[in-house]
């Protein structure tokens, strides 16, 4: 288990850094992938570009802490949709469909807002705690956009 102490702002960053930079190359391979559904591409080209939006904002956190702010907000609520919480796994290969590409991308947001959420409980009332509630937020953002996105092509083509 992490102790406490070695959570710094640095490390925290940094783990949202590799977070985000892992995503922009699901979405980009995503992209190479996808045929079958009408914008499908536009859609993740949109993802991609959020995602860089948001790598950059962590960058410029990591050179001048005042930016931190400028990382996710608190004041949005976001309703989960949890349409792929009861989901079977899906698993990225280079025969992945865009149904596959869509679950497992929701699973991983899933998967990192639920992380950041227990980290931020562990650390109740500090400044890193804060940071993490703001990455949750983030995280559900993006499952609720791959929700939405899941509904609009694979479900209403059952």
């Amino acid at each position: 288990m992490v102790m406490e102490t070695e959570w710094t702002l640095e490390r925290a960053l940094n783990l949202e850094l590799r977070k985000e930079e892992e995503s922009i190359q699901l979405y980009r391979s995503a992209l190479e992938k996808v045929r079958k559904y009408p914008g499908s591409k536009e859609f993740l080209r949109e993802l991609v570009k959020e995602e860089e939006t948001h790598r950059a904002k962590i960058l410029q956190a990591m050179q001048d802490p005042s930016k931190l702010g400028d990382i996710g907000t608190l004041d949005t609520e976001i309703h989960d949709l949890k349409i792929v919480d009861s989901l079977e796994d899906a698993t990225i290969s280079p025969e992945a469909d865009y149904q596959q590409i869509l679950i497992y991308a929701g699973k991983r947001e899933k998967n990192a807002h639920d992380f950041y959420i227990w980290f931020a409980k562990r650390h109740q009332g500090t400044k890193i705690s804060d940071l993490f509630k703001r990455f949750a937020q983030e995280e559900l953002k993006h499952k609720h956009r791959l929700e939405i996105e899941y509904d609009n092509t694979i479900l209403k083509m059952m």
